[in-house]
């Protein structure tokens, strides 16, 4: 079992938080499953009797519910509240832990630790098959590996045997850091070396703290300013600049990818677009993690140039995103009419796509209200 560290403000502020973590009990199995045909990485789990899709997230280091629906008389549960969470915009939320029956093809628990969060969740969204995010806790009991084996777009649980036989073939060691519940490995990007955490969650390549060590050369890049990112808790706010086609050196390999240079984003990880490029076996317990180059592609250009983004409310579309060097528009700006067409609660989805959609809003014909 991995060993668990009971701070001393634990045990004077939460007794049953305390209990909780205590009497959880974890059963690996040596097994395999797929991670779905989704944009990122999702695990089919068993919640206390019910089917459902929780995230795998690389980059939570505990399993989070995020739809309480999922499991009948949820408010019925004994639930712990202590201290806070902060999410990767460094936003803080009060924690409240709960305990679930949960099951799987990689691990069961009859007492599953759990923190339940709403997830923000936008005005236009589909319905999500998202019910919530297992993190790193679950992995790793009892010496387990860990393969993301996205050759085969599956995840799985390895032996000592087994995790031998696998990193014999082809696999290349690399320098890492497995310690409380992350995993950190090395980049080299335009001759810097940087420390990234793997973050499955994280739907692009690279996000990197605005700092001074962070200033490129490449000159192919974006300047965004507004909201460009969801986190468990909340939407960010701040200056983004996007670069392609960055020069990357990671595991011996020579490759390009996109990278972001964050103002908002407070963590520096590794996300799916670019862990999907690799094959990889992790040892958390002995801090070792090899790598295989796969033939998935790892993005380098932009999808598309932006001018703007808009993001609907219940009554309003309002501007969230632009380009920094626009202003025709600002942020907050609210659009009334587009081409003609006065906003209205029944078209203002329609609307929000097609803008979204559109990379020259000089071609549209657009009346606003200043914030």
């Amino acid at each position: 079992m991995k060993p668990v560290l009971i701070s001393t403000a634990l045990l004077l502020c939460s007794c049953t938080t305390l209990k909780f973590a205590v009497n959880e009990k974890i059963i690996p199995k040596e097994n395999c499953a797929s991670l779905g045909n989704y944009i990122l990485p999702f695990l089919q789990v068993n919640l206390e009797g019910k089917d459902c899709f929780f995230l795998v997230d690389t980059g939570a280091t505990g399993t989070v519910l995020t739809d309480s629906t999922a499991i009948d008389n949820f408010e019925s549960k004994k639930f712990a509240a202590f201290g806070s969470n902060v999410s990767a915009n460094g936003h803080k939320n009060k924690n409240r832990f709960f305990t679930a029956k949960v099951a799987s093809p990689l691990f069961e628990s009859d007492n599953k630790l759990m923190l339940y969060t709403l997830m923000p969740k936008a005005f236009c969204s589909k319905q999500s098959t998202l019910t919530g995010i297992i993190g790193l806790d679950v992995f790793f009991e009892d010496e387990t590996a860990l393969f993301l084996n996205f050759s085969k777009n599956e995840i799985c649980t390895l032996n000592k045997s087994d995790f031998s036989n696998y990193s014999s073939q082809n696999f290349k060691l690399i320098p890492s850091e497995c310690k409380n519940n992350q995993i950190f490995v090395f980049v080299e990007i335009e001759g810097k070396l940087f420390r990234f955490k793997l973050d499955t969650g994280f739907s692009g390549n690279m996000i990197i703290p605005d700092s001074e060590k962070a200033q490129f050369d490449n000159p192919n890049k974006m300047v965004l300013e507004g909201t460009l990112y969801g986190t468990v808790s909340s939407m960010t706010l701040g200056v983004e600049t996007l670069y392609e086609k960055m020069p990357i050196l990671f595991a011996g390999e020579k490759v390009d990818s996109k990278v972001n240079v964050s103002s908002s984003i407070k963590s520096q990880n590794i996300g799916f677009q670019f862990m999907k490029g690799f094959d990889w076996l992790i040892d958390y317990n002995n801090n070792k993690v090899y790598v295989k180059r796969n033939n998935h592609i790892i993005e380098s250009n932009f999808d598309r140039k932006v001018s703007y983004y808009s993001r609907a409310n219940s009554s309003d579309l309002v501007i969230t995103t632009k380009e920094k060097s626009k202003v025709k528009y600002q942020l907050g700006d609210k659009i009334t009419t587009v081409n003609g067409q006065k906003i209205t609660p029944e078209n203002i989805c329609e609307y929000q796509e097609l803008l979204n959609k559109s990379e020259d809003w000089d071609a549209l014909n657009l009346e606003v209200t200043t914030k």
